[in-house]
Protein backbone atom coordinates (compact mmCIF):
# COMPACT_ATOMS: atom_id res chain seq x y z
CA UNK A 1 0.00 0.00 0.00
CA UNK A 2 1.50 3.38 -0.96
CA UNK A 3 1.23 6.65 0.96
CA UNK A 4 -1.67 7.90 -1.15
CA UNK A 5 -3.72 4.75 -0.49
CA UNK A 6 -2.92 4.89 3.24
CA UNK A 7 -3.97 8.55 3.29
CA UNK A 8 -7.21 7.72 1.50
CA UNK A 9 -8.10 4.95 3.96
CA UNK A 10 -7.33 7.19 6.94
CA UNK A 11 -9.41 10.02 5.52
CA UNK A 12 -6.49 12.32 4.69
CA UNK A 13 -6.57 14.27 1.45
CA UNK A 14 -2.88 13.61 0.70
CA UNK A 15 0.14 11.68 1.88
CA UNK A 16 1.71 14.98 2.96
CA UNK A 17 -1.32 15.74 5.10
CA UNK A 18 -0.86 12.31 6.75
CA UNK A 19 2.95 12.27 7.14
CA UNK A 20 3.30 15.74 8.63
CA UNK A 21 1.41 14.98 11.86
CA UNK A 22 3.15 11.60 12.12
CA UNK A 23 6.60 13.19 11.95
CA UNK A 24 5.61 15.87 14.45
CA UNK A 25 4.39 13.19 16.87
CA UNK A 26 7.81 11.52 17.06
CA UNK A 27 9.58 11.82 20.38
CA UNK A 28 12.92 12.18 18.57
CA UNK A 29 14.11 15.06 16.48
CA UNK A 30 13.96 14.54 12.71
CA UNK A 31 14.94 16.45 9.60
CA UNK A 32 15.04 15.60 5.89
CA UNK A 33 17.55 16.83 3.33
CA UNK A 34 16.80 17.05 -0.39
CA UNK A 35 19.05 15.68 -3.18
CA UNK A 36 21.09 18.91 -3.06
CA UNK A 37 21.77 18.50 0.69
CA UNK A 38 19.50 21.33 1.78
CA UNK A 39 17.08 20.97 4.68
CA UNK A 40 13.68 20.06 3.27
CA UNK A 41 11.81 19.47 6.51
CA UNK A 42 12.41 19.60 10.29
CA UNK A 43 9.93 18.71 13.02
CA UNK A 44 9.40 20.85 16.11
CA UNK A 45 11.61 18.61 18.28
CA UNK A 46 14.50 19.11 15.85
CA UNK A 47 13.97 22.88 15.81
CA UNK A 48 13.99 22.91 19.61
CA UNK A 49 17.21 20.87 19.92
CA UNK A 50 18.93 22.99 17.27
CA UNK A 51 17.71 26.26 18.76
CA UNK A 52 15.68 27.57 15.81
CA UNK A 53 12.53 29.53 16.66
CA UNK A 54 10.74 28.70 13.40
CA UNK A 55 11.01 26.17 10.59
CA UNK A 56 11.58 28.95 8.05
CA UNK A 57 14.91 29.79 9.69
CA UNK A 58 16.27 26.32 8.80
CA UNK A 59 14.49 25.22 5.61
CA UNK A 60 16.50 25.52 2.40
CA UNK A 61 19.83 25.91 4.16
CA UNK A 62 22.65 23.40 3.44
CA UNK A 63 22.49 20.86 6.27
CA UNK A 64 26.22 20.27 6.75
CA UNK A 65 27.21 23.95 6.56
CA UNK A 66 24.41 24.82 8.99
CA UNK A 67 24.47 22.17 11.73
CA UNK A 68 27.61 20.02 11.29
CA UNK A 69 30.42 22.22 10.01
CA UNK A 70 32.70 22.25 13.08
CA UNK A 71 33.98 20.13 15.94
CA UNK A 72 33.32 21.05 19.60
CA UNK A 73 36.85 22.48 19.86
CA UNK A 74 36.18 24.81 16.91
CA UNK A 75 38.09 22.89 14.24
CA UNK A 76 36.33 22.75 10.85
CA UNK A 77 34.52 19.51 10.01
CA UNK A 78 35.17 18.83 6.28
CA UNK A 79 32.08 17.82 4.33
CA UNK A 80 33.89 14.85 2.78
CA UNK A 81 34.35 13.39 6.28
CA UNK A 82 30.77 13.97 7.40
CA UNK A 83 28.92 10.70 8.11
CA UNK A 84 25.60 12.50 7.77
CA UNK A 85 26.22 12.96 4.04
CA UNK A 86 26.97 9.29 3.29
CA UNK A 87 23.28 8.27 2.97
CA UNK A 88 22.67 11.15 0.57
CA UNK A 89 25.94 10.62 -1.32
CA UNK A 90 26.49 6.84 -1.24
CA UNK A 91 23.15 5.36 -0.21
CA UNK A 92 24.52 4.06 3.13
CA UNK A 93 22.68 4.00 6.43
CA UNK A 94 24.74 5.23 9.38
CA UNK A 95 24.31 5.11 13.15
CA UNK A 96 26.42 7.33 15.40
CA UNK A 97 26.18 7.15 19.21
CA UNK A 98 27.99 10.39 19.98
CA UNK A 99 28.52 13.45 17.82
CA UNK A 100 27.94 17.19 18.04
CA UNK A 101 25.54 19.45 16.11
CA UNK A 102 25.88 23.22 15.80
CA UNK A 103 22.90 25.13 17.17
CA UNK A 104 21.49 28.35 15.78
CA UNK A 105 23.55 30.43 18.25
CA UNK A 106 26.70 28.48 17.26
CA UNK A 107 26.87 26.59 20.57
CA UNK A 108 27.24 22.82 20.39
CA UNK A 109 24.82 20.12 21.44
CA UNK A 110 25.81 16.44 21.83
CA UNK A 111 23.61 14.07 19.84
CA UNK A 112 23.17 10.46 18.80
CA UNK A 113 21.65 9.90 15.38
CA UNK A 114 20.70 7.57 12.56
CA UNK A 115 20.75 8.71 8.96
CA UNK A 116 19.26 6.75 6.07
CA UNK A 117 18.85 7.39 2.34
CA UNK A 118 15.42 8.66 1.27
CA UNK A 119 14.21 8.40 -2.38
CA UNK A 120 12.73 11.73 -3.48
CA UNK A 121 11.29 12.86 -6.84
CA UNK A 122 14.46 14.80 -7.71
CA UNK A 123 16.92 12.14 -6.59
CA UNK A 124 18.24 10.69 -3.34
CA UNK A 125 17.91 12.67 -0.16
CA UNK A 126 18.31 11.55 3.44
CA UNK A 127 16.36 11.44 6.68
CA UNK A 128 18.14 12.06 9.97
CA UNK A 129 16.63 11.03 13.32
CA UNK A 130 18.54 12.31 16.35
CA UNK A 131 18.22 13.15 20.02
CA UNK A 132 20.03 15.30 22.56
CA UNK A 133 22.34 13.14 24.73
CA UNK A 134 23.42 15.89 27.13
CA UNK A 135 21.81 14.15 30.10
CA UNK A 136 23.35 10.82 29.15
CA UNK A 137 26.83 12.32 28.85
CA UNK A 138 26.38 14.17 32.11
CA UNK A 139 25.33 10.95 33.84
CA UNK A 140 28.29 9.09 32.31
CA UNK A 141 30.66 11.86 33.38
CA UNK A 142 29.24 11.82 36.90
CA UNK A 143 29.59 8.04 36.98
CA UNK A 144 33.22 8.27 35.83
CA UNK A 145 33.92 10.89 38.49
CA UNK A 146 32.33 8.65 41.11
CA UNK A 147 34.46 5.73 39.94
CA UNK A 148 37.59 7.90 40.02
CA UNK A 149 36.73 9.18 43.49
CA UNK A 150 35.96 5.63 44.65
CA UNK A 151 39.30 4.44 43.25
CA UNK A 152 41.10 7.33 44.97
CA UNK A 153 39.33 6.56 48.24
CA UNK A 154 40.24 2.89 47.96
CA UNK A 155 43.84 3.81 47.18
CA UNK A 156 43.90 6.18 50.16
CA UNK A 157 42.42 3.54 52.47
CA UNK A 158 44.88 0.95 51.19
CA UNK A 159 47.77 3.39 51.66
CA UNK A 160 46.68 4.25 55.19
CA UNK A 161 46.22 0.57 55.99
CA UNK A 162 49.74 -0.15 54.73
CA UNK A 163 51.10 2.67 56.90
CA UNK A 164 49.26 1.33 59.95
CA UNK A 165 50.49 -2.21 59.24
CA UNK A 166 54.05 -0.96 58.78
CA UNK A 167 53.78 1.04 62.00
CA UNK A 168 52.53 -2.00 63.90
CA UNK A 169 55.34 -4.11 62.47
CA UNK A 170 57.86 -1.48 63.55
CA UNK A 171 56.29 -1.33 67.02
CA UNK A 172 56.65 -5.10 67.33
CA UNK A 173 60.25 -4.96 66.15
CA UNK A 174 61.16 -2.21 68.59
CA UNK A 175 59.44 -4.02 71.46
CA UNK A 176 61.35 -7.22 70.63
CA UNK A 177 64.63 -5.30 70.32
CA UNK A 178 64.08 -3.66 73.70
CA UNK A 179 63.27 -6.99 75.29
CA UNK A 180 66.01 -9.00 73.64
CA UNK A 181 68.65 -6.24 73.61
CA UNK A 182 68.78 -3.41 76.13
CA UNK A 183 66.51 -5.11 78.68
CA UNK A 184 68.53 -8.34 78.66
CA UNK A 185 71.78 -6.43 79.04
CA UNK A 186 70.35 -4.55 81.99
CA UNK A 187 69.17 -7.81 83.54
CA UNK A 188 72.68 -9.22 83.09
CA UNK A 189 74.09 -6.10 84.72
CA UNK A 190 71.71 -6.53 87.64
CA UNK A 191 72.85 -10.13 88.07
CA UNK A 192 76.50 -9.05 88.02
CA UNK A 193 75.74 -6.45 90.67
CA UNK A 194 74.06 -9.13 92.80
CA UNK A 195 77.19 -11.27 92.49
CA UNK A 196 79.36 -8.32 93.49
CA UNK A 197 77.15 -7.55 96.49
CA UNK A 198 77.70 -11.10 97.82
CA UNK A 199 81.39 -10.48 98.21
CA UNK A 200 82.45 -10.29 101.83
CA UNK A 201 85.32 -7.85 101.38
CA UNK A 202 83.18 -4.86 100.40
CA UNK A 203 83.37 -1.78 102.56
CA UNK A 204 80.18 0.00 103.51
CA UNK A 205 80.60 2.86 101.06
CA UNK A 206 81.14 0.55 98.06
CA UNK A 207 78.25 -1.72 99.13
CA UNK A 208 75.92 1.28 99.30
CA UNK A 209 77.03 2.39 95.84
CA UNK A 210 76.43 -1.08 94.37
CA UNK A 211 73.00 -1.35 95.98
CA UNK A 212 72.07 2.07 94.59
CA UNK A 213 73.26 0.97 91.14
CA UNK A 214 71.27 -2.23 91.38
CA UNK A 215 68.13 -0.23 92.31
CA UNK A 216 68.68 2.08 89.32
CA UNK A 217 69.10 -0.91 87.01
CA UNK A 218 65.90 -2.46 88.37
CA UNK A 219 64.07 0.82 87.71
CA UNK A 220 65.51 1.00 84.18
CA UNK A 221 64.40 -2.59 83.48
CA UNK A 222 60.88 -1.76 84.62
CA UNK A 223 60.90 1.40 82.51
CA UNK A 224 61.96 -0.60 79.46
CA UNK A 225 59.27 -3.20 80.09
CA UNK A 226 56.67 -0.44 80.35
CA UNK A 227 57.98 1.15 77.15
CA UNK A 228 57.88 -2.19 75.32
CA UNK A 229 54.32 -2.78 76.49
CA UNK A 230 53.38 0.69 75.24
CA UNK A 231 54.95 0.07 71.85
CA UNK A 232 53.20 -3.25 71.27
CA UNK A 233 52.44 -5.55 74.19
CA UNK A 234 53.46 -9.12 73.49
CA UNK A 235 50.36 -10.33 75.31
CA UNK A 236 48.18 -8.68 72.65
CA UNK A 237 49.88 -10.62 69.89
CA UNK A 238 50.00 -13.95 71.71
CA UNK A 239 46.82 -13.99 73.80
CA UNK A 240 44.57 -11.42 72.20
CA UNK A 241 42.59 -8.34 73.10
CA UNK A 242 40.88 -9.65 76.22
CA UNK A 243 44.11 -10.67 77.95
CA UNK A 244 45.87 -7.49 76.86
CA UNK A 245 43.12 -5.26 78.24
CA UNK A 246 43.00 -7.20 81.49
CA UNK A 247 46.73 -6.60 81.85
CA UNK A 248 46.39 -2.95 80.81
CA UNK A 249 43.71 -2.15 83.40
CA UNK A 250 45.13 -4.24 86.26
CA UNK A 251 46.93 -1.24 87.77
CA UNK A 252 44.33 1.43 86.92
CA UNK A 253 43.99 4.29 89.47
CA UNK A 254 40.16 4.08 89.41
CA UNK A 255 37.81 1.11 88.95
CA UNK A 256 37.66 -0.07 85.35
CA UNK A 257 34.91 -2.50 84.38
CA UNK A 258 35.90 -4.48 81.31
CA UNK A 259 33.54 -6.41 79.03
CA UNK A 260 35.57 -7.95 76.23
CA UNK A 261 34.74 -10.56 73.63
CA UNK A 262 36.64 -13.80 74.15
CA UNK A 263 37.17 -14.44 70.43
CA UNK A 264 40.26 -13.39 68.50
CA UNK A 265 40.09 -10.79 65.76
CA UNK A 266 42.51 -9.93 62.94
CA UNK A 267 45.73 -8.41 64.24
CA UNK A 268 45.12 -4.87 62.83
CA UNK A 269 41.68 -4.81 64.45
CA UNK A 270 42.96 -5.96 67.82
CA UNK A 271 45.79 -3.41 67.68
CA UNK A 272 43.44 -0.57 66.74
CA UNK A 273 41.01 -1.50 69.53
CA UNK A 274 43.79 -1.86 72.10
CA UNK A 275 45.50 1.45 71.37
CA UNK A 276 42.17 3.27 71.12
CA UNK A 277 41.17 1.97 74.56
CA UNK A 278 44.62 2.67 76.04
CA UNK A 279 44.61 6.28 74.79
CA UNK A 280 41.03 6.85 75.91
CA UNK A 281 41.79 5.46 79.38
CA UNK A 282 44.89 7.64 79.66
CA UNK A 283 42.74 10.68 78.87
CA UNK A 284 40.19 9.60 81.50
CA UNK A 285 42.80 9.11 84.21
CA UNK A 286 44.60 12.39 83.46
CA UNK A 287 41.78 14.78 82.64
CA UNK A 288 38.28 13.46 83.34
CA UNK A 289 38.20 13.46 87.16
CA UNK A 290 36.14 10.29 86.82
CA UNK A 291 35.35 7.81 89.56
CA UNK A 292 34.68 4.84 87.26
CA UNK A 293 35.03 3.82 83.63
CA UNK A 294 33.58 0.99 81.58
CA UNK A 295 35.30 -0.60 78.59
CA UNK A 296 33.60 -2.96 76.13
CA UNK A 297 34.67 -4.65 72.92
CA UNK A 298 32.56 -7.24 71.16
CA UNK A 299 31.60 -8.50 67.74
CA UNK A 300 28.52 -7.01 66.11
CA UNK A 301 27.90 -8.58 62.72
CA UNK A 302 30.96 -7.94 60.58
CA UNK A 303 32.32 -5.28 62.94
CA UNK A 304 33.95 -5.03 66.33
CA UNK A 305 32.17 -2.46 68.49
CA UNK A 306 34.43 -0.68 70.98
CA UNK A 307 33.19 1.67 73.70
CA UNK A 308 34.89 3.52 76.56
CA UNK A 309 32.51 5.36 78.88
CA UNK A 310 33.40 7.36 82.00
CA UNK A 311 31.44 9.37 84.58
CA UNK A 312 33.87 12.28 84.58
CA UNK A 313 33.74 15.99 83.88
CA UNK A 314 33.16 15.67 80.11
CA UNK A 315 34.18 18.25 77.53
CA UNK A 316 36.49 15.94 75.59
CA UNK A 317 37.04 16.57 71.86
CA UNK A 318 38.99 14.98 69.03
CA UNK A 319 41.81 17.44 68.36
CA UNK A 320 43.48 18.17 65.05
CA UNK A 321 46.55 16.07 65.82
CA UNK A 322 47.78 13.44 68.23
CA UNK A 323 45.77 11.62 70.89
CA UNK A 324 42.30 10.59 69.79
CA UNK A 325 42.77 12.35 66.44
CA UNK A 326 45.64 10.00 65.57
CA UNK A 327 43.60 7.02 66.70
CA UNK A 328 40.69 8.20 64.56
CA UNK A 329 43.06 8.04 61.58
CA UNK A 330 44.04 4.49 62.58
CA UNK A 331 40.35 3.52 62.78
CA UNK A 332 39.66 5.17 59.41
CA UNK A 333 42.57 3.25 57.85
CA UNK A 334 40.61 0.07 58.62
CA UNK A 335 37.51 1.65 57.03
CA UNK A 336 36.07 2.05 60.50
CA UNK A 337 34.21 4.87 62.24
CA UNK A 338 34.85 6.62 65.54
CA UNK A 339 32.77 9.11 67.51
CA UNK A 340 33.19 11.01 70.78
CA UNK A 341 30.20 12.07 72.87
CA UNK A 342 31.07 14.33 75.78
CA UNK A 343 28.84 16.53 77.88
CA UNK A 344 29.96 18.71 80.78
CA UNK A 345 29.49 16.92 84.10
CA UNK A 346 27.97 13.93 82.31
CA UNK A 347 31.06 12.08 81.22
CA UNK A 348 32.49 10.99 77.90
CA UNK A 349 31.77 8.05 75.59
CA UNK A 350 34.26 7.08 72.89
CA UNK A 351 32.86 4.62 70.35
CA UNK A 352 34.40 2.91 67.35
CA UNK A 353 33.24 0.34 64.82
CA UNK A 354 36.03 -1.69 63.20
CA UNK A 355 35.19 -3.94 60.22
CA UNK A 356 36.52 -7.49 60.55
CA UNK A 357 34.95 -9.24 57.56
CA UNK A 358 34.87 -12.99 57.95
CA UNK A 359 38.45 -13.51 59.06
CA UNK A 360 38.21 -14.04 62.83
CA UNK A 361 39.88 -16.67 64.92
CA UNK A 362 37.67 -18.38 67.55
CA UNK A 363 39.17 -18.11 71.02
CA UNK A 364 36.87 -19.43 73.70
CA UNK A 365 33.52 -18.25 74.97
CA UNK A 366 31.42 -15.23 74.17
CA UNK A 367 32.37 -12.50 76.65
CA UNK A 368 34.59 -11.84 79.65
CA UNK A 369 33.97 -9.27 82.35
CA UNK A 370 36.39 -7.99 84.95
CA UNK A 371 36.87 -5.02 87.21
CA UNK A 372 40.28 -3.51 87.99
CA UNK A 373 41.86 -0.71 89.97
CA UNK A 374 45.34 0.00 91.29
CA UNK A 375 48.56 1.70 90.20
CA UNK A 376 48.32 2.92 86.59
CA UNK A 377 51.73 2.81 84.86
CA UNK A 378 51.94 6.43 83.64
Amino acid sequence: MDGAELARRLGASSAQELVGPLLESLGDALYIVDPDGAVLYANQVALGVLGFAAEAQLLGRPSHATIHHKHPDGRPFPAEECPLLRPHRDGETVHVEEDWFVRADQTMVPVAYSSAPLPLPGGRGAVVVFHDISERLQAERADRERQIERARSEQLRASRARIVAATDDERRRLARDLHDGAQQRLVTTALNLDVALHRQDLDRELRDALEAARAEVATAVEDLRRLARGLHPAILEHRGLRAALSSLTAAAPIPVEVHVAAERFPSPVEAAAYFLIAEALTNVFKHAAATAVTVSAYRRGDEVAVEIADDGAGGATVGDAGGLAGLKDRVAALDGRMTVESATARGTIVRALLPVGGGVEPHGGAHHSSSSSGQWPC
